[in-house]
């Protein structure tokens, strides 16, 4: 009998020597495809119309894209809904509506490059991330390889992309839970690749169809881009973090009161991004107690004493929640910003 278990251990150790590493060849194509695919969706040209499905919401958007070194530009135009546009360039976001227009420097706030933003160097990602090819499939009509984003742990989503296999584009993504359910989708339903994209293409259209047809939407205002200050010092601190978390932005914000200071933090793993607001409320109820949900999104709001915690993300409910109720707040540790923003 020992015999035998001998034997059954030694074939299954053999047996699992293979797997072992096709896992790893795996990992490494399907990283060489997550490659492709940085590069197919900053440097072609291209165009087509994708559906967004997040719950019961369902949402259609045409997008015009050209790409080139220093010249990346791109066009989202809503097909359903209230017209909206978003205009993306190297430098910022300009959003733009019937009745307004927002910009968001590049400087202060970083975009997501459609339709998901992964760091150049993969191997930022390969602690808290694993790579897999998950098999063929079609979509917007060509043959496409499927990617798997597979998270660690439960504080963060996967993904599962669908690339075209000619040249690694994008052409449908989902959007994971831990139990592998999408929470949001995009797939083209057209697509073609252009040789080059006209000026004419970026233009928008809202300027001209409120010049038209709705006066009041002649005259655009442009916003300043929202800036703060950098901070270098805080009595605000994260008391615990995900793992593979950093801070990538922290900028403290005044109205024009004066009556409500805020700091904003933004911590980000590579491919998950969290916010955190914290506001003196100067007596004003807080904006939000306890947890919130839109789809991806998650929010939880605590109070401090008299500061306002928010935390928000494309993160589960709680990896949010966890951030939320570990702040800590020490003027002891910096200048107190309290007395700093005494009014």
């Amino acid at each position: 009998m020992k015999q035998l278990l001998l034997r059954c251990s030694l074939v299954a150790l053999a047996a699992g020597s293979p797997l072992s590493a096709n896992g790893a060849q795996s990992t490494e194509e399907a990283k060489h495809w997550l490659e492709r695919m940085m590069h197919a969706t900053q440097n072609l040209n291209y165009e087509g119309t994708f559906v967004y499905i997040q719950g019961p919401h369902v949402e259609a958007m045409r997008l015009v894209h050209g790409g080139g070194q220093g010249n990346e530009r791109q066009r989202l135009v809503s097909l359903t809904g209230p017209l909206r546009e978003i205009l993306v360039k190297s430098d910022g976001v300009i959003r733009l509506l019937p009745s307004q227009q927002a910009s968001f420097a590049g400087s202060e706030y970083r975009y997501s490059r459609f339709p998901i933003s992964i760091p150049r160097e993969l191997g930022q990602l390969e602690n808290q991330y694993d790579f897999e090819l998950a098999g063929q499939d079609r979509a917007a009509g060509v043959d496409v390889q499927v990617v798997a984003i597979k998270p660690r742990d439960t504080f963060r989503y996967g993904y599962r992309l669908w690339l075209d296999q000619r040249n690694g584009m994008l052409l449908r993504s989902a959007l994971l839970d831990d139990k592998d359910y999408p929470i949001e989708q995009l797939m083209f339903t057209d697509f073609q690749l252009k040789p080059e994209i006209s000026e004419d293409a970026f233009k928008s259209l809202i300027s001209a169809e409120g010049t038209a047809s709705e006066p009041a939407a002649q005259t655009f205002e442009s916003s300043k881009p929202l800036a703060g200050t950098p901070v270098a010092h805080s009595a605000w601190k994260v008391g615990q973090l995900p793992a593979g978390f950093v801070k990538i932005l922290h900028n403290r914000f005044m109205e024009a009161s004066g009556q409500h200071p805020t700091e904003h933090m933004v911590f980000a793993d590579g491919l998950a991004t969290v916010s955190v607001f914290l506001e003196r409320l100067n007596g004003a109820a807080p904006i939000l107690q306890g947890g919130s949900q839109l789809g991806s999104m998650n929010a939880f709001g605590a109070k401090m004493d008299d500061y306002q915690i928010l935390v928000v993300g494309e993160v589960p409910a709680a990896t949010v929640q966890g951030i939320a109720t570990s702040m800590l707040y020490d003027p002891a540790d910096s200048k107190s910003v309290v007395e700093e923003h005494k009014p």
